[in-house]
């Protein structure tokens, strides 16, 4: 029993041993794939050295990547066409540590983590954050907008870049910026249309990793509908989360990635493409699309239900007289009125009638309150008899007469023309950071306000002053005087 024992253990450390030797190539721990870039936070995304890190950091297209085991510099290959979003390097040589790219955006809800080089005490060193991912939307910023991810947790400067991972270890964003509260991610759309836009033969020369078949979008970035389907896509999670659940979707950028574009026929954009199969060409709206790709059925195409008349059964009694049908109620509303709709007694001869029989009532009332016994004997009993007869029969055939004759109406048909309007696109400006001209005229116009009104807060402002210059001197740069 021990030599079995021994034996099985040791072809169990072989095969682990083997399978580690063979994915070398894959991040044994996330953060070896996590890079200084210049003096934001990047990641590695694949073997060869393809780095991704935030256009709004602004860096050169030479640029020095720093991991953890080694220093290697970088050439930039990719930039978005927003105004924010990936920015791709391309490091020297290969063999690199990385994360890969995640095939789907993570869930509202859904828990994530991130990590980065942040400044720190002088220092830059790595950090790890998580939280809850808290809603999609899209951001004003530097005179246009992109598309992002809220994450409830803070992050630090230097951290801009730094990779939002799903519980798999895949890259589904990057950092954009952050407030007290929450840090803003660049959409995981925007990070794989920029992976697959330097690696275009990746998505058609690999099966998919989930066995669904890949729904390609080519799109331009001047497409008016191009970029209503990713605004869709980005805020949707109906229509994201249908889509993802028939496919693996791959955004396809038909200037950068004409090969792929001519290799599948692709004249138009938008079109949506399943090699093999659907083939849509234009966007409508999430209910036109689904439809389209069979995901949901295409009510809108259907003609509303009949309403045919149903037999009633012969052993059930028919009613004396027929109900209308939906066929003779059109003509009824222009049949001359009924005879019996007519009044029979002018209203001018009523009115001194009820004014009459009032009087006589009245004067019969009077008389019995002072005993006149003769007003109220066997004349005036018949008298108030009779009106008070008359008054009822004539009450009656008023409301006989006034009643309307009973009207039928068709039911209204109810279909559906065309999809909702898509849900409203409320911008956000909170996160996005400000310009420094615009921050240093700001704060020099307090200062001046908190002078004027605390004169005593000029020992404060200058303290304010001296730790404002010593956090832009530990940036490297020269604060204003």
């Amino acid at each position: 029993m021990g030599r079995t024992s021994l034996t099985t253990r040791s072809i169990v450390l072989t095969a682990a041993l083997f399978v580690l030797l063979q994915s070398s190539a894959y991040s044994l721990q996330p953060d070896q794939a996590v890079v200084m870039v210049e003096g934001c936070s990047g990641v590695c995304v694949d073997p060869s050295g393809l780095v991704l890190t935030a256009r709004h950091c602004n860096l050169p297209a030479t640029v020095t990547v720093r991991f953890k085991d080694r220093t290697v510099s970088a050439t930039r290959v990719y930039v978005c066409r927003e105004v924010e979003g990936p920015v791709v390097y391309d490091c020297d040589g290969d063999g690199y540590p990385f994360l890969p790219v995640a095939a789907t955006a993570p869930l509202v809800g859904e828990r994530v983590w991130s990590c980065g080089y942040p400044l720190l005490n002088g220092r830059r060193e790595l950090r790890w954050a998580k939280g809850a991912v808290l809603r999609w939307s899209t951001f004003e910023y530097a005179g246009g907008s992109f598309n992002g991810n809220v994450v409830g947790f803070v992050t630090a400067p230097g951290w801009s870049g730094g990779p939002l991972l799903n519980a798999k270890g895949e890259v589904c964003g990057l950092l954009n910026s952050s407030d007290c509260a929450t840090s803003v991610f660049i959409s995981s759309a925007a990070v794989r249309q920029a992976y697959a836009a330097v690696r275009p033969g990746r998505a058609a020369e690999s099966p998919p990793r989930s066995g669904k078949p890949t729904l390609y979008v080519f799109g331009s970035i001047t497409c008016g509908p191009c970029r209503q389907f990713k605004d869709d896509y980005a805020n949707h999670s109906q229509l994201r989360q249908a889509l993802e659940a028939a496919f693996t979707v791959e955004f396809v950028d038909v200037d950068q990635q004409a090969d792929l574009a001519s290799r599948f026929g692709v004249t138009e954009v938008p079109t949506f493409l399943v090699p093999g199969g659907t083939r849509v060409t234009g966007y409508e709206g999430p209910d036109q699309l689904l439809a389209a790709l069979g995901l949901r059925e295409q009510i809108a195409a259907r003609p509303p239900p009949q309403r045919d008349v149903v037999d009633e059964k012969a052993t059930q009694p028919e009613p004396a007289t027929p109900a209308p049908t939906f066929e003779d109620a059109a003509p009824a509303a222009t049949a001359p009125d009924s005879p019996a709709t007519a009044p029979t007694t002018p209203s001018a001869v009523d009115e001194r009638l009820d004014r009459l029989s009032g009087l006589v009532q009245t004067a019969v009332s009077i008389a019995t309150w002072l005993g006149v016994g003769g007003a109220t004997g066997g004349a005036g009993g018949l008298i108030l008899g009779g009106l008070a007869l008359w008054r009822t029969l004539r009450r009656r055939r008023e409301g006989r007469a006034a009643r309307d004759p009973p009207s039928v109406t068709a039911p209204p048909v109810i279909t559906v023309d065309s999809p909702p309007p898509p849900q409203a696109i409320v911008p956000e400006t909170r996160f996005a950071p400000y310009e420094r001209d615009t921050f240093a005229e700001a704060f020099a116009w307090a200062e001046v306000e908190m002078v004027r009104k605390y004169p005593g807060a000029v020992s404060t402002l200058e303290t304010l002053k001296g730790l404002i210059s010593q956090f832009l001197s530990a940036k490297g740069v020269k604060p204003a005087k």
